[in-house]
């Protein structure tokens, strides 16, 4: 278990690709928050008809013309005649998008704040949020998750001032925010999806100057995200993009009821987060095997695909290794039951479980569980070469999950199921056969390679596994000696040191123990011992010889059916 009260600190190395990371990240976001394409202030001559609505996008002050004017005043209409004044307008707005456009300045200090912005709500977020861990793999899937949510705004804000630009306030609700929620929730978890959800509002205020977009953003994010937390199935996605576009419609209403002029277009803008909603789920469900394959994700989607027991290599088990698959199911449905009892994850701990044990696949009949209709096939081999054999089947294991592609969360739990524990029978036949003038037998030798458990899940598989195992050979497994076997198993493996790296507590391990003797005992449970029929005719001499529909019973077959089965 991990006694450690906080976080270890991070080398150097890791420190400063953090930091590179969050310049690259804040440099490539402050690009597409200051570039403008295409310039939105046409070019008039007096006397001209505009061709559309021209809006100033933000509070414009430009002294030396003596002009003014506020964000979203119209400086022309469309098909209004171009006046002198229109032009002294036009001028000031193009003056003051030319002097935005001057990037290095602009481009210097908006990288310096996201890059403040970023790293310091990330580093706040290690250090005081308990479950908020993340790896540079999740931090670069987040940026990059950002980056790319960012394009598809700019792409469609550039569309939109392109073509209808009197509408961009309420046509920019198009946008597929509820995306970004789905894919950090389904991928990574609450915490990370929150600290990103909060970071990404500033992002996009920069690039659209609207705040009522703004917030909305922030809120379609995490309503995503709540809907997208039990992503079990692909409906799940589809039903988070429904029901949070619904209720992302009642905050529009909202924000529209407190925002002068937001409610001029309220319907479209509604049916348009409707459809964000929608688009969002096809592209979340388009982009997640990508996401898996590019960054070696295991989402709940993909542990369901490999629950599936018509997978090839459970098959394969079934088939070649027969009782190890037995073995792997029910250590399966114990690790279900205990994961939900301490409040880990039951779906990659019983995942985890079926596959902990594919390395025996590759020598099956060397291990005791699949031996039957084979003679003993560690007879003629020394404790140290069976030791070899047994302890390699983590090594196997972990080479069938790259080939395979089980992911990584299920390939570690392959590696850590037996942690550096003893292979204890060849280590004991080995000593019993020690010679210690020509070789000493090493403790070290019958150890399993490791690493110890480093989660919940990978902690409760190395119980259930030894656990399951070992309670095959207790003779007359009433509820009281299951129960003790149960502790005595876990304390073992306790005092061991198995356990010290993952994060389960006595009180889980106490919640463990309690869910393993329940079910083991309900496995081990007497049946009332039927007596033997004597006579076959004798309890049927008290039924009628007719069925209920009045027809004759021919008894002569049944009997001809039953001799075969005494003879």
């Amino acid at each position: 278990m991990n006694g450690q009260n906080g976080k270890d600190k991070p080398p150097s190395r890791i420190l400063l690709r953090k930091f590179l990371t969050f310049l690259i990240f804040s440099f490539v976001v402050s690009l597409l928050s200051i570039v403008e394409v295409p310039k939105s202030v046409p070019e008039y001559r007096e006397g001209d008809i505009a061709l559309k609505n021209v809006k100033a996008k933000q509070d414009t002050y430009v002294p030396e013309m003596g002009i003014t004017l506020k964000k979203d005043e119209i400086v022309i209409r469309e098909g209004e005649r171009v006046k002198e004044e229109h032009l002294r307008k036009l001028s000031a707005l193009r003056f003051r998008e030319e002097e935005t456009s001057r990037l290095p300045k602009q481009l210097a200090l908006l990288t310096t704040l996201f890059f403040f912005v970023t790293s310091i709500l990330h580093e706040f977020a290690e250090k005081n949020i308990k479950k908020y861990h993340i790896t540079q793999k999740d931090l670069i899937f987040a940026l990059s998750l950002t980056v790319f949510l960012l394009t598809l705004i700019k792409a469609l804000s550039v569309l939109i001032n392109s073509f209808v630009p009197s509408l961009y306030r309420d046509l920019i609700y198009a946008s597929p925010l509820f995306l970004y929620g789905m894919m950090l929730r389904i991928v990574l978890f609450s915490e990370v999806t929150f600290v990103f959800s909060s970071i990404v509002p500033l992002f996009i205020y920069f690039m659209s100057h609207d705040v009522t977009f703004t917030v909305f953003a922030f809120f379609s994010s995490v309503l995503a995200a709540f809907f997208a937390r039990h992503c079990e199935n692909r409906n799940t996605v589809l039903k988070a993009g429904v029901y949070s576009s619904v209720i992302a419609n009642f905050l529009i209403l909202l924000l529209s009821t407190l925002s002068e002029g937001e409610s001029e277009n309220i319907i479209i803008r509604m049916g348009l987060v409707f459809f964000s909603g929608i688009s969002s789920s096809f592209l979340t469900l388009g982009l997640l095997p990508m996401v898996e394959n590019l960054f070696d994700y295991t989402t709940d989607i993909r542990l369901l695909e490999l629950a599936n027991l018509e997978h090839p290599l459970l098959e394969q088990m079934m088939v070649n290794a027969p009782g190890t698959y037995h073995h792997s199911i029910i250590v399966g449905n114990l690790c279900k039951a205990a994961a939900e009892k301490i409040g880990a994850h039951p779906l990659l701990a019983r995942v985890g479980a079926y596959y902990h044990d594919i390395g025996k696949l590759r020598m099956p009949h060397y291990y005791i569980e699949n031996r039957q209709g084979f003679e003993d096939a560690h007879k003629n081999l020394t404790p140290n070469m069976s030791a070899l054999i047994i302890l390699s089947h983590v090594k196997e294991g972990a080479e069938l999950a790259e080939k395979y592609r089980l992911g990584k969360k299920i390939k570690d739990i392959i590696q850590q199921h037996h942690g550096t524990s003893l292979c204890a029978y060849f280590f004991s036949r080995a000593k019993e056969n020690e010679n210690p003038d020509l070789h000493v037998i090493e403790e070290k030798d019958f150890r399993y390679p490791g690493p110890k458990p480093q989660t919940k899940e990978a902690g409760i598989v190395m119980l259930a596994d030894q656990v399951e195992a070992s309670s095959r050979v207790l003779e007359d497994p009433t509820p009281k000696r299951i129960e003790n076997h149960v502790q005595k198993i876990i304390e073992n493996v306790f005092l061991d040191g198995q356990l010290d790296e993952c994060e389960l507590t006595l009180k889980d391990l106490y919640a463990i123990q309690k869910s393993f003797t329940s079910i083991l005992t309900a496995m081990f449970h007497h049946r009332v011992e039927y007596p033997e029929r004597k006579d076959y005719a004798g309890p049927d001499n008290r039924q009628s010889e007719k069925d209920k529909n009045g027809q004759k019973v021919d008894k002569k077959h049944h009997g001809r059916i039953i001799s075969l089965f005494r003879n």
